[in-house]
């Protein structure tokens, strides 16, 4: 019997067979007809390497020696200091019923919390409000903090943004013969909150200086004392029938100190995840084709099955995606604990929501899954798919998580949790399913790619992700190392 005809007599008894417990039949001959006996006296759906090992040891002969922590292992020996910044994180905590008014306090925080920011810098410390300036025909130059509603340009190549303060609307014109603040004009968007340094021409402000709420070009990271490691991945997707298993437990087995690099494995005292933990229902007409688990809570109870191999030493952060069973609508709170199961009983598993930031001996990582990363690709010409720390960088430049209202499903809360008012060490994202790195300004920028092969619609989009690599941050200095499973 191959190993599709095994993996067909388990799904007609309604399991599920993992890869791992493929091989372990293959490998020691094991009757099926006694394991899904065992299987259906126990009440077990999902068929793993440790239910085999468990339950059929009489067949197995022995049973499998588990590692014992009992050496010294760097990371085991550090104690662990991992705080949630509760301000970061919406769950427990949404106000929004979808009114005009939840709208408007979203919009008018926005623009507060970013106005704020852009007054630290220099010339925008005496800016003034749109209706003053029109008011008293100002001639001098002066600065403006406003809100773009609309980027045009009109048929002789002129190009204007339509701006907007909570006093009034004003229209910019971008001189054509000014480079710099063209290259700036081409990476704006609407919604953005920027600054604008110029002066009033008739009902026209002529700009000479655009400034985006940036990072201070002299940001120093927070490092550790000690070469303190963080593991970082995404997109794990389980649940699909593409999701890459015999990898995952490649990578498994690396943080149980079973394959090769284990210098690396031992200094991983963290593990943080940036949503899409599964695959998820209903997400798009026809997934249910493309799945090998079509429950979800089956689907994290897997997860969950997977998640207890880590050793227990490693503190693992799991954060929320667009598959996953919470509102689309961003920021997510985290997953429910009548869907999450058997994740909330892990004593070293903690659940957070989208985005949230997370402190790890003073190193703040902020985890945003990063569903806008679409609408950035699709607007800003210099970022793509295959370079998304490209597009992260703009996080950055806009200090905003979802820099454009209407492509992304937006939670108009009356506390805005997207703006990024705390600098991050590390900006940690996911989504697009394809490794990206970069330093920007004193940050670290990871996108941390999947576990998930190569769908449909990635081919048909040209699209080639990079699944199985995992990213390791040295907290001591920065230092980046990449282990590839797949």
């Amino acid at each position: 019997m191959d190993e599709k005809q095994i993996v067909e007599k388990f799904t007609e008894n309604g399991m599920i067979l993992t890869s791992q417990g493929i091989e372990k039949i293959l490998n020691n001959n094991l009757n099926l007809d006694a394991i899904i006996n065992a299987a259906k006296d126990r009440d077990v759906w999902l068929i793993s390497d440790e239910f085999l090992t468990e339950f059929v040891k009489d067949e197995i002969g022995k049973k499998e020696i588990r590692v014992e922590w009992s050496r010294d292992i760097f990371a085991k020996d550090i104690d662990s200091d991992l705080r949630i910044l509760e301000t970061s994180d919406v769950s427990g905590k949404s106000t929004c019923e979808g009114k005009l008014e939840d709208f408007l306090e979203y919009f008018n925080e926005k623009y507060r919390n970013l106005e704020n920011i852009l007054r630290d810098r220099e010339n925008l410390r005496g800016a003034m409000p749109i209706e003053i300036i029109k008011k008293k025909r100002l001639k001098e130059e002066t600065g403006i903090i406003v809100m773009i509603t609309e980027k045009r340009e009109n048929k002789k190549g002129f190009r204007f943004l339509d701006v907007e303060d909570p006093s009034g609307e004003l229209s910019v014109f971008i001189p054509r013969d000014n480079t710099l603040l063209n290259s700036i004009y081409d990476r704006l968007l609407p919604d953005e909150v920027i600054g604008i340094y110029g002066r009033l021409s008739n009902d026209l402000f002529i700009a000479s200086d655009i400034v985006e709420p940036e990072l201070p070009v002299n940001y120093n990271p927070v490092l550790t004392e000690e070469p303190i490691h963080i593991a970082l991945t995404s997109d794990i997707h389980v649940g699909s029938s593409l999701f890459m298993e015999r990898e995952f437990w490649k990578f498994l087995d690396w943080l149980r100190l079973r394959r090769n690099k284990t210098e690396l494995a031992e200094k991983v005292k963290y593990l943080f995840v940036a949503g899409d933990l599964v695959d998820g229902i209903g997400i798009y007409p026809g997934q249910e084709k493309e799945l090998s688990i079509p429950d979800i809570y089956k689907q994290y109870d897997f997860l969950a099955s997977l998640l207890e191999n880590v050793p227990d030493y490693i503190e693992i952060v799991l954060s929320m995606g667009n598959h996953d069973a919470v509102r689309l609508a961003e920021p997510q709170p985290r997953l429910a604990k009548d869907i999450g199961g058997r994740l909330y009983d892990l004593s070293n598993v903690h659940i957070v929501g989208n985005p949230v930031i997370i402190s790890t001996h003073g190193v703040k990582t902020l985890i945003y899954h990063g569903t806008s990363l679409d609408t950035i690709i699709g607007n800003l010409a210099n970022c793509t798919y295959s370079r998304p720390e490209i597009g992260m960088i703009e996080y950055l430049r806009k200090r905003y998580l979802i820099p454009m209202y209407g492509n992304d499903s937006l939670s108009p809360e009356r506390r805005d949790y997207l703006s990024i008012k705390h600098i991050p060490d590390i900006l940690h994202s996911g989504h697009v399913h394809t490794n990206g790195y970069a330093n920007y300004r004193g940050v670290k920028i990871i996108n941390s790619g999947t576990w998930q092969s190569r769908t449909k619609y990635q081919d048909e989009q040209g699209h080639i992700p990079t699944p199985g690599r995992v990213p390791l941050v040295n907290l001591q200095n920065q230092e980046l190392s990449v282990i590839h499973f797949a």
